[in-house]
């Protein structure tokens, strides 16, 4: 971008993150004042802020007054109480704020309606003032037809109801009025079921949009597609905003994904350095830490985000972390729940409390709390993929398959997915379509001993010697890189067995005699067949 455009944009983001701030939209005024402060210009003089804000007031008009005290009482959660002295307003900010009120207070009595976590009711409570907003939305709308605001607030109330393809619109129609409301492109995010949708979003947007390009890049990173698919995008952004560590962030998770556990802990690291105590997406960061084992760094974490806020959900589920990392699981399940009892929708607190319940072999629990995270999003793969394991240990086999191919669906460049769903597969006596996945996880992870060793086991229970045999030498061949294992040790009696039956003496003596790997069952066969080959060469 050239500097005029970015001092345009830096005075768009500026003055949208003022007007956001003045329309208690404060999670889209957060994102464009970082996006703004990411943008690393020279200091500059906003001559444009205070015009902009006098234009918004100016809307306002004589309604100015109870606007502010609507907003007054907003901003300390008084919600019904703001709904109610801007009752008689007649403009459409007004009238906005008033029907965000009553969302507020709906959601807010939901939560206090749903008696704690996991409790019967929970889950189970809707939002009373659902019904009521979008009939008045739709008459405030057919009054002010090209207020975003207005149709931002119908396209999140018709997402609360399901109602998923109508939300879509109605939001897209507010994106092209305000395309710098960030709430607004999350919210269709959680509208969407499947990465395929997002052409058919994008091409109603204007594509020279830097929020168009974010918004890809973050459709990506959810849906966990390859690191490659969005890297221009990436490299663009990053030219534009060099110190914007929500986009940093975008591209750690990317990065996790994708299994680089390393280079996502040093984006990680980069960004915690500039911004110490930002608690945004380091529940993430402590899942990294957590698969690759590094427990000093994860207390430490855990320590940083107790000092700066303890009660976050994000600080809850970190050191919730640290408790699973130590198998105290008792004491994880005590913080992710105070995790979701400050957040409901904090979706790896559900997950990750599923995983303890399984650790704690509670299945009925587990299933319960992978319920709950693909209620409050359905592109988690974690949550289906434990949906599948959770019924793999009730015996329940149709059930696990069917959350296992979600689970793929979502993720399927993972080979563990594929490996899952192969496994369902051969319990249901499926052996073709095990093979089938097991090549699939093959065409991923290209030099994994165990899947080789499954797809020959596989062939020999239908029948198909010559190819078990191809695939049990395949699996000897991971000997180069992996040295031996489990499977190839295995692989290599069976060889043994297989060349001797066929007559090939010289293949099985040389199987045979370089099997000293295994159990004592499988190394006294292999004796026997090495004395029975040489005799009979004797003789």
């Amino acid at each position: 971008m050239t500097p005029s455009s970015n001092l345009s944009l830096a005075t768009n983001l500026r003055n949208a993150s003022v007007l956001f701030s003045d329309l208690c939209l404060y999670q889209s005024a957060k994102w464009c004042i970082e996006a703004l402060d990411g943008l690393q210009l020279d200091p500059q003089n906003p001559d444009s802020l205070a015009q902009a804000r006098m234009d918004f007031y100016s809307q306002l008009g004589t309604e100015t007054d109870k606007y502010l005290l609507g907003k007054m009482y907003f901003d300390t959660k008084e919600y019904d109480r703001c709904a109610y002295h801007l009752k008689d307003c007649k403009g459409s900010i007004p009238n906005f704020l008033r029907l965000y009120a009553q969302y507020m207070a709906g959601e807010k009595r939901r939560e206090e309606e749903g008696q704690g976590v996991l409790a019967s009711t929970d889950g189970v409570t809707t939002n009373n003032q659902l019904v009521s907003i979008i009939q008045e939305c739709t008459k405030l709308l057919a009054r002010f037809p090209q207020d975003p605001y207005l149709l931002y607030l119908y396209g999140v109330v018709m997402s609360k109801q399901n109602n998923y393809k109508e939300a879509i619109e109605v939001l897209v129609r507010s994106l092209v009025i305000q395309p710098y409301n960030w709430s607004c492109w999350m919210e269709i995010l959680t509208c969407m079921s499947h990465i395929d949708g997002l052409d058919s979003i994008v091409k109603r947007l204007p594509k020279q949009l830097v929020t168009t390009k974010m918004f890809i890049v973050v459709c990506h990173q959810v849906f966990c597609q390859p690191l490659d698919l969005v890297q221009n995008f990436i490299e663009e952004l990053e030219t534009i905003f060099p110190q914007f560590h929500y986009l940093t962030i975008q591209k750690a998770l990317l990065n996790y994904h994708n299994l680089g556990y390393a280079e996502a802990e040093q984006i990680f690291d980069h960004v915690i350095n500039l911004d110490p105590h930002r608690l945004d997406d380091m529940d993430a960061y402590s899942n990294i830490l957590y698969v690759m084992e590094k427990r000093s760094k994860l207390s430490f974490l855990a320590q940083l985000a107790s000092c700066t806020d303890k009660f976050r959900p994000e600080t809850c589920c970190i050191i919730a972390n640290y408790y699973s990392l130590r198998t105290d699981h008792e004491k994880a399940i005590t913080y992710y729940r105070r995790a979701l009892t400050l957040n409901r929708n904090c979706l790896s607190a559900w997950t990750l409390m599923g995983h303890e319940f399984v650790e704690l072999k509670n299945s009925h629990a587990a299933i319960e709390s992978y319920r709950r995270a693909v209620d409050t999003n359905q592109n988690d793969y974690r949550a289906w993929y434990g949906l599948g394991q959770a019924y793999e240990v009730l015996d329940m086999h149709y059930y696990s398959l069917y959350y296992y191919q979600r689970a793929t669906a979502l993720k399927p460049m993972d080979p563990r997915m594929w490996q899952a769903l192969s496994n369902c597969f051969e319990k249901l006596k499926r052996y073709d379509e095990a093979i089938k996945g097991y090549k699939r996880s093959l065409a991923v992870q290209d030099n994994d001993p165990t899947v080789f060793y499954r797809i020959a086991a596989l062939y020999e229970k239908t029948g198909d010697q010559r190819m078990a045999s191809k695939y049990m030498e395949a699996c000897l061949g991971t000997e180069l890189a992996e040295g031996v294992t489990d499977e190839t040790a295995k692989a290599r009696i069976w060889l043994a067995r297989y060349e001797f039956d066929q007559g090939n003496f010289s293949s099985a003596l040389r199987y045979a005699m370089e099997y000293t790997h295994g159990s004592p069952q499988d190394l006294e066969e292999a004796r026997a067949i090495v004395k029975t080959i040489q005799e009979r060469e004797a003789a």
